[in-house]
Parts: structure tokens; sequence; C-alpha cells
């Protein structure tokens, strides 16, 4: 889908705060405006700057104090660049310093009622909600390392926001979960996971129409990457439609 560059700011404006609030960091610092998020290296939301604001007088003295602050800490200084991005001409000051674009992804939206409509959640005897291991076990199996997947749950422990975890389960096993956390009047979704020997079934689509139900009338987002095929085919079919992109700028550290 072709994405318009207007409405895809204005989307941006939007969402980004709600996103921003339901996936809260470790650590926050600001400078000239601008938000950096410093956890443990993993996630890219959690580990980058949102740059919506900017009021500082030189992006260039502002980007090298946030250097600063994540080789302290031994993270790689890292930008999340949206189309609201602030000042616009950040990329290409970037650029110029060193940094890369990496992993492109699509910010989705849908209506909750059209989410159900097209993924029934099924008996309510196979939806469970709430924190508990077998969510946690799913989501640290479908994350690229344990390391990752302790990361992603502690934002769980620091959310002070509504969320919904909710587990899908068949033949009694946990199978597939995922995450409505409500936010500035939107609900996100985080933590799809589904168990490597249960995809193809349909039971992230559940999963998906859960979260749905839990999330009433809201209007549902989701950030995908732009190389996950299957992940984007789930979301098509759920009803999701792009919005706008966004990717992480990230300065790779020279070997000493």
């Amino acid at each position: 889908m072709r994405q318009d560059p207007v409405n895809g700011r204005a989307w941006a404006k939007l969402l980004e705060p709600a996103a921003i609030a339901s996936w809260p960091p470790r650590e926050v610092h600001t400078i000239a405006g601008w938000r950096l998020r410093l956890t443990d290296g993993f996630s890219h939301r959690l580990n980058s700057v949102a740059a919506l604001r900017f009021d500082g007088d030189d992006p260039a003295d502002a980007i090298a104090k946030v250097e600063a602050i994540y080789r302290a800490r031994a993270l790689q200084p890292m930008f999340q660049v949206t189309p609201a991005v602030e000042p616009p001409q950040l990329p290409d000051l970037l650029i110029r310093r060193g940094y890369r674009g990496v992993v492109p992804t699509l910010v989705c939206v849908a209506e909750a009622s059209a989410v159900r409509a097209r993924c029934p959640a099924g008996a309510q005897a196979d939806i469970r909600e709430g924190r508990h291991a077998a969510f946690d076990d799913l989501v640290t199996a479908g994350s690229h390392s344990p390391a990752d997947g302790r990361e992603r749950l502690a934002v769980l422990d620091r959310l002070a926001l509504p969320h919904g975890c909710l587990t899908a389960y068949a033949d009694g096993r946990a199978v597939s979960c995922g995450v409505g956390i409500a936010a500035k009047g939107y609900v996100g979704i985080n933590m799809m996971r589904t168990a490597a020997a249960a995809r193809r079934r349909g039971h992230a689509r559940r999963v998906l129409g859960a979260i749905a139900a839990w999330a009433d009338d809201a209007t549902l987002f989701l950030q995908v990457e732009e190389a996950n095929a299957p992940a984007r085919a789930l979301y098509e079919y759920a009803g999701f439609t792009p919005v706008y992109s966004y990717r992480h700028y990230r300065k790779d550290e020279e070997p000493a």
C-alpha cells in the first residue's frame, strides 16, 4: 500500500505518543526535547531516541550529547525516525555522522470491531487473560534471545497503563499470546508470539480477536517489520492497514 506522507505525519503525531507511553524503558533522559530511552540494548524502541519534539538551537550539539549518554551505558546510539521527526532534517544529519537506517517498520491500524469480525477468539475456555508462566515462556521463546525476552517482559513490570495479556490454548497447551495496552485513546498490540510447532493454525488470529474483545470499541495499532511477510499477512487478514513507516538510525561503533 502506498502511504500518503501528509496523512502519515498526522498519524505519527497521533500514534507515536501512545506507542511511547505503552512501551516504557528502564531509564529516560531528555535532551532538547528529544526523549532518550535506555534499557538493555535489545528492543529498538526501548533503546533509542524518540525525536518527536526539538526545542534546542543546535541539533549537531544535541546529537553529540545523546551519543555520550548511550556510550556511557555501553549502548549503540540510535534514533527512531518517523514522519513526525523533529527537526525534519535529522535523518540527513545522522547519515553525515555515520548513522545508517535499519529495520524499516510499518505502523498499522484497525478498528477493534473489524478485527473481532475477522478473527473470532473461539471458545472462552481456550483463551486465558492475565500474566502467568506460560505467557512468559511464549514471549521468551519467541524473542531473539532469552535476554531479549526478559527485556520485553520487564516492560509489563513497569507498565502503569491498563493492559491485557491474552494467551490462546490448544489441547491444554499455551500456543500463542499477545498484549493489548490502552494508551491515549488507542490500544497498542505488542508481544505477539506463537509457539514454533503451532504456527499457521489460526492461533494468532484467536489472540488478535481476544485482544480486540478486550479493547472494546478502541482503534488498535501495531508495529510490524516490513521484512516479516508472515506477520504482515496475518495483520492484513485481520483488517490492519499501514498508515506510516519508520526506521531506526543506528551508529555502529568502530572496533577499538
